[in-house]
């Protein structure tokens, strides 16, 4: 009998628990990326083993394709919803090598080519992981502190990358349950390779460190090119959350037709025209500052990203105050945050908030009374925004610019005049 009861209750706590179980499989974040003032947005699905990403382009570069993680079936397929086509991308293939420097007994050998007279070199890549041994909690989960390292060395005669880069990273981790993918080593130099199919590198990884990767929460990434020139590129997870997923989202639609190169998957992009007909640009023929080099003489200004009102768009009118900003003696640089200011040598920062953006007129309070109304259909806005402009030698603030008026134009174009005034009030003190 007692065994009997025992049974009995480990079923009930099977019925009660397995559906929370199940459910737990499924997961929804949404996470922002950084790069070099720019930001972008991604919403991420994930069911067992598979992993659907939709957005995370960088000035709508790359936003249209939809990315799936099939790891049961160890490959990627990438979407392009409105051209209704897919592309696979294996992902072994063929030509790579994994070289566990603690274990060399687990090397991993690559296929030999047998293409005749294809050409190629071999790019190196030295991989280590340390896990720090710091824990703490994210959206209830236990998450790993990760550093890695990868360095990349291609020989003289490689064909998808010619100059060397180290990426050092700094992340938190999590597990979640099924989801398992391979870790990947190797850079996308893959578009390079379909240009030039009788060329193909071979890649060989040189792995160190018994640290676990996992599912990235936050990561920032360090990148320094052969030339000396670096960058930096965040991730910050923004919600977590548990939903039951349809498991179609993570197929090929049906009616789909298979690209023949993953270029034919990219709606093409002029950038020039897209800045033009986002906002004018007031310095043509100024380009903007990426480097960490300053002449003599110069005041270099770090100008943020303008913040408070979702209706604009906040990269664009960055780079109009960039150049806005940059005349004379002043030269002005897109910076996301003060550490970046300083990495670039600036000496002030400038910060913006909209504190107010209302179409103005009649045709305002027509909008204002039609939800989800574009606000673009208005022809002037009354806009109100505050700026600082901060030395960063002791953090005093040296101007704070006040804007409130009416401004013509669709309403990236009424903010970036706000903004010029702003930036112009700015500008006199420090004369």
């Amino acid at each position: 009998m007692r065994k009997f009861l025992i049974s009995i209750i480990s079923i009930l706590i099977l019925i009660i628990y397995l559906p929370e179980t199940g459910h737990a499989q499924h997961y929804k974040l949404r996470q922002a990326s950084s790069m070099m003032g720019m930001k972008s947005e991604s919403t991420i699905y994930v069911k067992g083993m598979r992993k659907r990403t939709e957005g995370g382009g960088m000035m709508g570069m790359g936003s249209n394709i939809v990315t799936i993680e099939q790891c049961d079936l160890q490959r990627t397929v990438k979407l392009n919803d409105k051209k209704k086509l897919y592309f696979i991308i294996p992902f072994a293939t063929g030509n790579e090598e994994v070289i566990d420097e603690d274990n060399r007994k687990e090397a991993i050998a690559p296929k030999q080519n047998n293409v005749a007279n294809q050409k190629g070199g071999v790019i190196n890549m030295w991989y280590s992981i340390t896990d720090t041994g710091e824990r703490k909690k994210m959206y209830g989960i236990t998450a790993r502190h990760i550093w890695t390292s990868q360095k990349i060395k291609p020989s003289p005669d490689a064909c998808s990358m010619k100059d060397s880069i180290l990426m050092k990273t700094d992340g938190w981790y999590i597990d979640l349950p099924q989801f398992n993918c391979p870790e990947h080593y190797r850079p996308a130099t893959g578009p390079n390779e379909k240009v030039k199919p009788d060329c193909r590198d071979r890649f060989i990884t040189h792995r160190r460190g018994r640290g676990k990767l996992g599912f990235p929460l936050i990561l920032t990434t360090t990148i320094i090119m052969g030339n000396g020139n670096s960058m930096e590129t965040s991730l910050e997870t923004l919600e977590f959350s548990t939903m039951k997923l349809d498991s179609m989202l993570f197929e090929i639609p049906p009616g789909y037709r298979e690209a023949t190169t993953e270029d034919e998957l990219q709606d093409k992009v002029d950038i020039k025209e897209m800045m033009r007909n986002r906002m004018p640009v007031n310095n043509e023929n100024k380009e903007a500052v990426n480097n960490e080099e300053k002449k003599p003489g110069i005041i270099r200004i770090g100008v943020f990203a303008p913040t408070g009102d979702n209706q604009v768009q906040p990269v664009l009118l960055q780079q109009h105050m960039v150049g806005t900003l940059s005349n004379g003696k002043v030269e002005g640089i897109a910076v996301s945050s003060e550490d970046e200011a300083r990495k670039y040598n600036c000496d002030y920062t400038l910060n913006a908030v909209f504190t107010n953006i209302k179409p103005a007129g009649k045709l305002g309070g027509i909008l204002k009374a039609l939800k989800n109304a574009d606000p673009n259909a208005a022809s002037s806005f009354n806009i109100k925004a505050d700026l600082a402009l901060k030395a960063l030698r002791d953090g005093t603030i040296l101007s704070q610019p006040a804007v409130d008026g009416k401004y013509d134009g669709k309403i990236d174009d009424a903010s970036g005049k706000a903004l010029d005034d702003g930036c112009r009030v700015a500008l006199k003190a420090l004369k």
